[in-house]
């Protein structure tokens, strides 16, 4: 039977997420005969921010005082672990409901600390930690027409792979990343442009920890990486352009073809 981290590492290569990307911005190319298609396609960009928020299933001490109390470590809280992402942003949108994708690299930062008792001293150790990653997110979510601002709930998952880093620290973590959460905002109507606001917190559906490099932390303070779970509280603000414009079919156009000879 297959483990789930067995489906995280070997069965969801990062490649076939790359091959995903490519084959939806293809179509939406070659879809130029579909009008209806293109009408409810949207393509754009964003950036924002987000806050890692670090859960620790087990901790891994290598230090014990002669009583044999070990001394497990505690990770900054999430309003500290501040990270950005920036990203390519698909947007399918028909009736109430609209389906998103957005790839891109998204950054998370967090540090490990650790209190250390020698006699009557006590050692503060810490240990900063950034994970980039290549990530797409696929939201798909209800919305409300409220003709200017359009309000939506969701939800959304998200595979990533870690990026190559210089940072030796990185080997303590698996490559692969996949979360599921819930996702609310709005899109905004600027007549040229589509403003889209979102806000978001996504749950790991895994540990994020390397079993087997939990000791391969590239520190020169030697300690073995606990057991974590990476999750988040993202806010992305993104601007979407439709491939095709919509026919005038308003009030104003109404009026106009009303109107006969003078």
């Amino acid at each position: 039977m297959f483990s789930f981290s067995f489906i995280v590492r070997k069965i969801l290569p990062f490649r076939y997420c790359l091959v995903l990307v490519i084959s939806m911005v293809v179509c939406s190319g070659s879809a130029a005969q579909g009008n209806s298609f293109l009408n409810q396609l949207r393509i754009g960009f964003g950036a924002g921010f987000n806050f890692s928020h670090i859960l620790e299933s087990q901790s891994y001490s290598l230090y014990e005082d002669l009583s044999g109390q070990s001394y497990e470590s505690t990770y900054t809280p999430f309003y500290q672990n501040f990270g950005l992402q920036y990203f390519i942003h698909l947007d399918w949108h028909s009736n109430s409901l609209a389906v998103s994708l957005k790839p891109g690299t998204y950054t998370y930062n967090f540090t490990r600390q650790s209190s250390i008792e020698f006699q009557n001293e006590v050692v503060n150790q810490e240990n900063p930690y950034t994970l980039r990653y290549f990530e797409i997110p696929l939201e798909a979510k209800y919305t409300i027409d409220l003709e200017t601002v359009e309000p939506y709930v969701g939800g959304v998952f998200s595979y990533g792979h870690m990026l190559g880093s210089a940072a030796s620290a990185n080997n303590s973590f698996i490559r692969t990343k996949m979360t599921l959460g819930a996702v609310a905002g709005t899109y905004i109507d600027l007549q040229y442009v589509i403003l889209d606001v979102s806000l978001g917190y996504n749950y790991g559906l895994h540990l994020i920890t390397s079993k087997e490099n939990r000791s391969e932390t590239g520190r020169p303070d030697a300690f073995s990486q606990s057991d974590i779970r990476l999750n988040d509280l993202r806010l992305n603000i993104s601007a979407l352009f439709a491939l095709q414009k919509k026919r005038n079919t308003g009030k104003a156009a109404c009026n106009y073809q009303g109107r006969g000879p003078r």
